[in-house]
């Protein structure tokens, strides 16, 4: 019998090549963001920073929900259809989606004298032909990634992404030689160039996979009786759903933000909040529920369409966010001690003074991972209606906070985002209550992460403090007061009963694989 390419076996070995590929790209992400920090001045990073809300935002406008509808639609297509069908589907998704940039393209060109109205630090003034580029190739880049995450091709994935920061490193570099400062518009054809050859190599690499598969599948017989797939209003349905969703759930992300702050506070806390964004963005990749989320929806998903079994869904997603928790907590428990010395060597002694920036935008993505996890299970049981009454009531949430900070202190607007995911995660939790789902959230396992990260900064800072390590070079100090979180929070979690062993024996069985039979897509606990 043929191995599914949703099995669990199929998924380990994705896991290790999306590892390793992640492992070499995000490299070349972080060194990325850290070398633009260095070489462009405040004032034109914070354009950049201005600008890159302004593309990703384009290309969200431009993304009509598609991701998830890739991430249902694509495993039913490659297990029950032929690749014809598989093909037709992936191609037409696509051709609606560049047809979208390309009328955001259209849409910024007319308004771009609006934009420098808004944008007070950017200074292009005519409209740059390096930001149609970067908004197009962005977003085909994300479609077909997505579209390869939902084939379980892993290894080419990665492959194409090391490609993508590499020819971005590469191009910084060059720009580095050849003058001493990079200004706002070479910082748009650096991020701009890797991204359209990664997406030439897209296109080539499914028009092969499509072809291979069409020739392997030259004697199998699908049923001529079905229903012509894919169901177009499920599709239409399920991506305008989540299509509302992103949409209202826009005002806390990074995009809208880094506009809102660019339109609203000071020079340098614009390129400080920009800098800090997207170093969180780099760390998230590394994190096991953002790292491995594109890998495992289609997978879980699958599963679910296959048992129906909503408590494996739910425990699977609290496993993936506990993961997410176990990392992210040591990670702000050190920023809480060092936060100032490990900003300070990151940027050549800029932006120090905003630490407290960089703890707000970490307890975000810690807090706004969990909508993730319910946006995946509200999908797999065809309620996505949910999430826009989540984003509908958490946006007003969102709103108030705003206004709050307006009248009281505008640096408040910060906390903006958090306040929303706050609010999506109650609604939804309290949704899944009136449906009779049983997703049993484990406040213990938050308490005692929480707590471990806590014991972890005291005994840091007490060292910091006390034992006189003060003293030491600041790479030194935030290396030795990383390594005492560390080892603190380690023989903290065992002792808070924050972990179990059957959740460690789970998650090394995707890595670890064995002759024994497995379940056909991701086998039970």
């Amino acid at each position: 019998m043929t191995t599914s390419p949703y099995s669990k076996e199929n998924l380990s070995v994705g896991i290790k090549h999306f590892l390793l590929g992640r492992g070499l790209a995000g490299l070349a992400g972080f060194a990325t963001v850290v070398l633009l920090v260095r070489f462009m001045s405040v004032e034109h990073y914070a354009g950049y920073t201005a600008l890159t809300g302004v593309i990703v935002l384009a290309g969200i406008i431009a993304g009509l929900g598609f991701e998830r509808a890739i991430s249902r639609y694509v495993p039913e297509g490659r297990l029950e259809r032929g690749a014809s069908e598989l093909g037709r589907f992936i191609w037409t998704m696509a051709f609606m989606r560049l047809a979208a940039s390309i009328l955001m393209c259209l849409v910024l060109y007319v308004s771009w004298d609006w934009v420098l109205a808004i944008f007070q630090d950017v200074t292009i003034k005519k409209f740059p032909l390096a930001l149609a580029c970067f908004v197009l190739a962005e977003t085909l880049f994300q479609y077909f990634s997505s579209v390869l995450q939902a084939l379980v091709l892993q290894k080419t994935l990665t492959q194409l992404m090391i490609i993508q920061w590499a020819g971005r490193l590469l191009l910084i570099l060059l720009f580095v030689w050849q003058q001493t400062e990079i200004n706002l518009e070479d910082s748009l054809w650096i991020m701009a160039i890797p991204e359209m050859l990664g997406v030439i190599g897209f296109v080539v690499v499914l028009l092969h996979y499509i072809n291979k598969l069409s020739h392997a599948q030259s004697k199998k017989i699908f049923n001529q009786h079905e229903a012509t797939w894919p169901d177009w209003q499920g599709v239409t349905q399920l991506s305008l759903h989540n299509y509302g969703f992103t949409l209202l759930a826009a005002p806390p992300q990074g995009y809208f933000m880094k506009m809102l702050a660019a339109a609203l506070l000071p020079t340098q806390m614009v390129a400080a909040y920009g800098f800090f964004l997207s170093v969180a963005e780099r760390l998230r990749q590394y994190i096991p529920l953002h790292l491995l989320y594109n890998l495992i929806e289609p997978v879980m998903i699958a599963s679910y369409l296959q048992d129906k079994n909503f408590k494996t869904l739910s425990y699977r997603s609290q496993l993936l966010y506990k993961s997410n928790l176990l990392l992210m907590v040591p990670v702000i428990a050190w920023i809480v001690v060092a936060g100032p010395q490990i900003i300070g060597l990151l940027t050549g002694g800029k932006f120090q003074e905003f630490t407290w920036i960089l703890l707000v935008v970490f307890v975000q993505l810690t807090v706004g991972s969990h909508v993730v996890l319910l946006q995946l299970i509200l999908n797999s049981v065809n309620a996505s209606v949910v999430l826009v009454r989540a984003g509908f009531w958490a946006l007003i949430v969102m709103a108030i906070s705003t206004v709050l900070a307006c009248l009281v202190d505008m640096r408040a607007l910060i906390l903006g985002p958090t306040a929303f995911s706050l609010a999506c995660n109650l609604y939804v939790l309290h949704q899944f209550k009136k449906m009779r789902l049983d997703y049993a959230f484990s406040w213990h396992m938050l308490l005692g992460v929480a707590g471990a990260g806590a014991i972890a900064a005291i005994l840091s800072y007490w060292s910091l403090n006390f034992a006189h390590i003060d003293t030491l070079q600041p790479i030194w100090l935030a290396l030795v007061t990383g390594l005492i979180v560390v080892i603190a929070y380690a023989l903290s979690l065992p002792i808070l009963k924050a972990i179990n062993m059957s959740e460690l024996h789970l998650l090394k069985s995707f890595f670890i694989r064995k002759p024994a039979m497995l379940n056909p897509v991701l086998g039970h606990e």
